[in-house]
């Protein structure tokens, strides 16, 4: 990527925008490090009937890499992003999501994102490069 960007928020954000009476308004927080948040998906976050449609998982997985980045005094740019699902996400089961930034190099973040279900155990995973479009 090439060039300024100027990232506003408006806070019509789909993930987060509190703004935003079409979203999901997930609250991500900062906890020991990492940029945490919990979501329930309903029968509107389906794909086949009663499975939670594995965008809306990779959705939630791209934003809590973007809040580790912005928890860490980044504002950046999702530029590479390799999700792997490891269990089929029923609707109705509670998910919590956490974003840690692993490496900063140059102008890149190397984050890590996981889904886990109430019980611990891994839904979803993602690991994403991320571009910094500001410094600190």
């Amino acid at each position: 990527m090439a060039g300024s960007f100027l990232l506003k928020d408006d806070r019509k954000c789909f993930v987060c925008g509190p703004e935003n009476p079409k979203g999901l308004q997930v609250h991500f927080r900062l906890e020991d490090g990492r940029a945490m948040a919990e979501f329930t998906p309903t029968e509107v976050h389906q794909g086949w009937a009663g499975i939670v449609h594995g965008g809306v998982i990779g959705l939630l997985l791209d934003e809590a890499v973007a809040y580790a980045a912005y928890f860490h005094g980044f504002k950046a740019l999702t530029a590479r992003v390799e999700t792997r699902f490891r269990k089929v996400v029923e609707v109705g089961q509670k998910l919590r999501f956490t974003g840690e930034v692993i490496e900063e190099k140059r102008r890149l973040l190397r984050i890590r994102a996981t889904a886990h279900l109430e019980d611990g155990t891994l839904a979803a995973e993602a690991d994403a490069t991320m571009y910094v479009v500001r410094d600190r």
